[in-house]
């Protein structure tokens, strides 16, 4: 089931118990771009899809991809993992 950003990001403020104005006040989304992305006027760009998923990160894959059962990874850790491996094989 593929639904459009702006419902998704219309059903996250209801989820979330919160009006337009307080969505709006939590996200520093303007409530004139957060309705007109909810009526679907007007596409969120990343920075907006990025402060809805900053304030409530269970919802970043289901607000991008439709998917709800993901498992998250950290490119920075695995870097990091991948370094520490090569310095062990290395010694």
């Amino acid at each position: 089931m593929s639904i459009s950003q702006g419902k998704k990001i219309r059903l996250i403020r209801e989820s979330a118990g919160m009006g337009r104005q307080a969505f709006s006040d939590t996200t520093g989304i303007p409530k004139d771009s957060l309705i007109g992305y909810e009526m679907e006027r007007i596409k969120p760009g990343g920075e907006v899809l990025s402060a809805i998923a900053g304030k409530w990160p269970e919802y970043a894959a289901y607000l991008l991809t439709d998917e709800t059962d993901v498992k998250q990874r950290n490119p920075e850790v695995e870097s990091v993992a991948r370094e520490l491996e090569n310095q062990k094989k290395a010694s």
